[in-house]
């Protein structure tokens, strides 16, 4: 019995129907595009050919500004956010049903882990203790942060995938609460 009691979930259940489109795997961001989208090894302003560029799945960021069109309400600050959270991070890139969406890009559930002495631990507390592990560290799904910290909404497809429902629910809290642009933004 104590065997199976310390097994992994996935060894003590038989899973059906789950497959996803590839298996994860650990990169370093590059460069952050805005606040739902970066790149992998390289910015693909650099070199395109060698650039990953990764959308995050379920989250809706506001636009940055593109050439003669401006920024969407806290575009900006969802971008800044991202690069604040994903920079000199390992990032384990899960998968979906669906490994690459429009325009080419790779579509991913986005994990880091965060240390108790890691600056962005204060942030993580500041949200009921968002992502805390028994040990005091954090795992943190991104795409769920993103929304809970209201520098992104839903996806409007949201529904059939793997974490839809933790977004669902970051996204409530997030508007109950006022966060970010919740707070800010009409819309």
């Amino acid at each position: 019995v104590l065997a199976v009691g310390c097994s992994p979930l996935e060894d003590r259940i038989e899973l059906f129907d789950v497959e996803w489109c590839a298996d994860a795997r650990v990169e370093p961001a590059a460069c952050i595009v805005d606040g739902d989208t970066f790149d992998l090894a390289t910015c693909a302003e650099t070199d395109v050919a060698e650039s990953e560029r990764v959308r995050m799945l379920g989250v809706d960021a506001p636009e940055v500004a593109h050439g003669d069109e401006p920024a969407d309400c806290y575009g900006a600050e969802a971008s800044d956010y991202l690069a604040d959270v994903l920079e000199g991070r390992a990032l384990r890139l899960e998968f979906d049903d669906e490994c690459e969406g429009n325009f080419g890009r790779t579509l991913a559930w986005v994990f880091i882990d965060v240390e108790s002495d890691d600056p962005l631990a204060e942030h993580l507390v500041s949200l009921d203790n968002f992502g805390v592990q028994e040990d005091g560290s954090f795992e943190v799904l991104v795409n769920e942060l993103v929304i809970r910290a209201g520098y992104a909404r839903l996806y409007s497809d949201i529904g059939e995938g793997r974490y839809d429902r933790r977004l669902i629910e970051a996204a409530q809290q997030a508007a109950y609460s006022g966060e970010g642009l919740w707070g800010v933004c009409n819309g």
